[in-house]
């Protein structure tokens, strides 16, 4: 019996994950399904940030390789007068910890999510249990929250030429291989 109530709520999951809810853990759903918009806001309701040192322990080098992005230093690129503007701190943070402690930079979880269920590594392994857990996948909507015209720097933003440079490595890229000659 456990095990059928396990497997409907994987079930569940899945089908929550492919519609853009996340469940806070596998007992409790979302009251409104969150719209590519409002997701983030869905998962800060629920979870809580824990800082991208936390991340750093299982993603050395992904982390090492965000470290030398300008994400990174997006909260010393503004100037004193800026950091006081709320329509500039709110795309140059992350979020504050449970703690109120305020995570400045845009590091991992502005994009991912707050951290707090899914950073245990036996949710990281299973993609479902991660979604379940908060983890948000990212995609354009993620990128456009802050880089679009409301932006006082805005240029432009191309999603599918910033997704080929990439925010940070995931993998190391592999030259291609040619086929062995006889």
């Amino acid at each position: 019996m456990k095990r059928l109530i396990i497997i409907a709520l994987a079930v569940g999951v899945a089908l929550s994950f492919s519609s853009g809810v996340r469940a806070a853990d596998s007992t409790k759903v979302a009251a409104k399904a969150p719209g590519k918009a409002d997701t983030l806001k869905w998962a800060e309701a629920h979870f809580k940030y824990v800082g991208e040192t936390k991340c750093k322990m299982c993603h050395k080098q992904q982390y090492d390789s965000w470290a030398t992005t300008k994400h990174a230093k997006a909260w010393a690129s503004l100037k004193p007068e800026e950091q006081k503007k709320a329509e500039c701190v709110e795309c140059h943070v992350t979020g504050k910890t449970a703690s109120d402690s305020l995570l400045v930079n845009v590091a991992c979880e502005a994009c991912h999510g707050p951290g707090s269920d899914y950073k245990a590594s036996a949710k990281m392994k299973d993609v479902k249990l991660a979604a379940a857990a908060g983890l948000l996948a990212v995609n354009e909507a993620t990128c456009v929250r802050c880089h679009n015209a409301k932006s006082p720097t805005f240029k432009s933003f191309e999603f599918a030429k910033a997704k080929e440079t990439g925010v940070h490595k995931h993998f190391p890229k592999v030259p291609p291989t040619t086929a062995p000659t006889k």
